[in-house]
């Protein structure tokens, strides 16, 4: 009898150091995935830098400007896509120069099926709309969108803590 309780504890522990090594490798292959580099699309006003929208680039991944040009022609849209590595197409935007989106209304910027942006500040200091595509960790896209809002709260880096 006491022969087939020490086997059974046996299997027992063989089948926990089992499972803990399972979770440790699971926990260790996660972690390597956001550690993996992603392309980002930023959308920055020029020549201040400002940022306007920041966004995971996927293959189906797409936008467009929409704007009325100042000879009071058609409003103009422009459909802009990415492919597999990341890139614009075309690939007109993708220069290393600004674009001016010189128009009589404000422009505006829609990501994907997302609500339009309307780029009114952009429009009223005559700035330029910069985009680019950098590589990041998949990691530091929420990290950097936490510290963003951390550093916007209204109680500053403080936090809620009691005052003097």
């Amino acid at each position: 009898m006491k022969e087939a309780l020490s086997a059974s504890a046996w299997n027992e522990s063989r089948a926990q150091r089992r499972a803990r090594r399972w979770d440790i490798l699971v926990t260790a292959a996660m972690a390597l995935c956001l550690l993996i580099p992603m392309p980002f699309a930023q959308f920055r006003s020029w020549p201040d830098q400002r940022l306007i929208l920041e966004r995971p680039v996927l293959p189906w991944s797409s936008f467009r400007l929409c704007y009325r040009p100042l000879d009071d022609g058609p409003p103009v849209e422009e459909q802009y896509r990415f492919n597999s590595s990341g890139r614009l197409h075309p690939s007109v935007a993708a220069s290393a120069f600004p674009m001016a989106l010189e128009s009589l209304d404000p422009p505006r910027l829609q990501w994907q099926k997302q609500p339009e942006i309307e780029l009114q500040d952009l429009h009223d200091r005559g700035a330029f709309l910069d985009i680019r595509v950098r590589w990041q960790p998949v990691l530091a896209y929420p990290l950097k969108m936490l510290l963003d809002a951390w550093k916007d709260h209204p109680l500053g880096s403080q936090g809620g803590g009691a005052r003097r």
